[in-house]
């Protein structure tokens, strides 16, 4: 799937969080009563692990099982896009059956949110805003903002790191002018130069940082986005390598902490974290559990409260929280909630809530690890798999979860139900035949000719209307539709619904006037029954610009 080729910063936008003193009573893990289930083998640390002189590392106890409540979180489709495969393909367009999902990119400060193309959105309070749209034309091949002839011309941003809006380095995939996949080409990924974006190497880790810095750790060097007059956090040296700690992965924070965590050398490539302190520039290593098998994958994640490190290996995965107090800070390992392996996992701000999403496809399962250190299972819409392009945690209450559920299929799923509205881009407008809603803003001035908005359906509507999704820029214009001629097929009321394709905004639509508010229901009904994904929207509505009568069902 596209989803392993993304890099660690997007899949696995881990942060640690930090107890003091105070903190650290209350953020054990208490006796778990039942439901449990029994620590993982690659969970348990040594019995006798390498002797260090650093602070807290004392031998480690296993961790208890872990304590599973039992209620659960419903998740929610706030978002979808449902695309079939189209016959005629331009050559300078990618096949609309090449899955175009949503990605969420969980920045320190804020989500943004990407799809189908090079707009980017903000996600907050569950409501996107557009906060930028790249032209292709600033996305050059080669370090040069000169004039090239590769330029790209269908790409979508599946990545996004660093401090917005200035220190930013996204990852694009798609086609460039010639027709070549970009893919093809070494680097995709791209460092923001001015107003053009250029060719850069790519860093382990990018984030805001302190007083409005942006620290990047590239190899294992840490530097200034813009470089400064600053004093930078000095990486420890190794007795058997130049720099300890091998980093992996990178938090860092407000108050000026920073924590990397990665093999350490000095004890036979054990996980260790280094840990900056606010205002120190020396670092302290700390040692992680014992933890067997190979490395796949190490991730941090960090709060001024708390802090963890998850990471996954060949035959297992493993989670551990960093507690931190005056004497010194030390690792506890902690039990993980199922034997999947860990695919993503995201620290609520907020709360200190942790979200671990673990496996994927059918077998995808997530969980919610609160401040007592229960957890809470998720439950995904009937029917639902999924394989994951990002994930951010709002709170206790609110995850965002972006991914495929099939090769033509893309959704946004949340514990915070009601449909996230895109600005400037209709979900669901990347398919021919694509079965999502695209139900027009209310009030939204249309491009082309002026008509009344949707209104909400009642008994007494004269013009009963079932809105049923966008239609792609790269289907024919005599395009049949074929999903839903196939779920009107042998419907005798099918003959009784007039289907058009109209403009609204400038978007071409697919829709069908019914002849009362009953019967637009039922369309509404049959169809959500009968194509996978379809969420048609039924409202008060005459379209203002009539494009052409499409015969779906029956004799007009």
């Amino acid at each position: 799937m596209k989803t392993l080729a993304l890099p660690v910063l997007l899949l696995f936008p881990l942060a640690l969080a930090a107890c003091k003193r105070g903190d650290s009573e209350a953020h054990r893990d208490p006796a778990p009563p039942a439901p449990t289930v029994a620590p993982l083998p690659a969970q348990t640390a040594s019995a006798s692990p390498p002797a260090s002189s650093e602070p807290g590392s004392a031998p480690l106890a296993a961790p208890p099982p872990a304590h599973i409540a039992g209620t659960t979180v419903a998740l929610h489709v706030v978002a979808e896009d449902v695309r079939e495969v189209a016959e005629i393909v331009p050559w300078n367009q990618r096949p609309s059956d090449v899955p175009r999902p949503f990605y969420l990119h969980p920045l320190r400060d804020r989500v943004l949110v990407t799809f189908n193309g090079t707009t980017i959105y903000a996600l907050a309070d569950g409501k996107l805003t557009e906060e930028d749209d790249i032209p292709p034309y600033h996305l050059r091949l080669g370090t040069s903002t000169s004039e090239l002839p590769f330029m790209a011309s269908d790409v979508d941003i599946v990545s996004i790191v660093g401090r917005w809006p200035s220190d930013v380095w996204i990852r694009v995939d798609g086609l460039f002018s010639d027709g070549a996949r970009l893919n093809n080409f070494a680097s995709p990924l791209y460092r923001k130069q001015g107003d053009r974006f250029v060719e850069s190497p790519v860093p382990v880790a990018a984030t805001a940082w302190t007083q409005g810095r942006t620290l990047v750790l590239s190899g294992d060097q840490l530097s200034l986005a813009q470089p400064g007059g600053a004093d930078l956090p000095r990486r420890a040296a190794g007795a058997k390598c130049p720099v300890r700690v091998q980093a992996e992965a990178m938090a860092a924070l407000p108050d000026g902490e920073v924590l990397v965590v990665g093999r350490d050398c000095d004890q036979s490539d054990r996980l260790a974290v280094e840990r900056w302190a606010p205002g120190r520039t020396d670092s302290t290593v700390i040692p992680l559990p014992a933890w067997d098998g190979k490395l796949l994958r190490a991730m941090v994640l960090a709060t001024e409260r708390d802090r963890y490190v998850v990471a996954r290996f060949e035959a297992a995965s493993a989670l551990a929280r960093i507690d931190v107090a005056e004497a010194g800070a030390r690792a506890v390992p902690l039990s993980l909630p199922s034997t999947k392996p860990i695919t993503d996992a995201s620290l609520a701000t907020a709360d200190g809530s942790l979200w671990i999403l673990l496996g994927e496809g059918d077998g995808v399962e997530l969980f919610r690890r609160n401040n007592e250190g229960v957890y809470t299972r998720a439950t995904f819409p009937k029917g639902q798999g999924l394989s994951p392009t990002g994930m951010a945690a709002a709170s206790a209450d609110v995850v965002y979860l972006a991914g495929t559920t099939s090769n033509v299929r893309s959704v946004i799923l949340s514990s915070r139900p009601g449909k996230l509205s895109f600005p400037s881009e209709t979900p669901g407008a990347g398919g021919p035949d694509a079965g999502a809603p695209a139900a027009p803003d209310a009030g939204a001035p249309d491009a082309g000719a002026a008509s009344a908005p949707p209104a909400a359906l009642s008994s007494s509507c004269a013009s009963p209307f079932v809105i049923l999704f966008a239609v792609s820029k790269s289907a024919p214009a005599d395009y049949d539709y074929p999903a839903t001629r196939d779920a009107l097929s042998g419907w005798a009321d099918g003959s009784k619904y007039r289907f058009i394709e109209y403009s609204h905004r400038g978007q071409r639509m697919l829709g069908a006037s019914a002849p009362d508010a009953a019967r637009a229901e039922a369309l509404a009904a049959r169809l959500r029954e009968r194509v996978k994904g379809a969420s048609p929207a039924v409202a008060c509505f005459t379209p203002a610009e009539v494009l052409r009568e499409v015969r779906l069902a029956g004799a007009p």
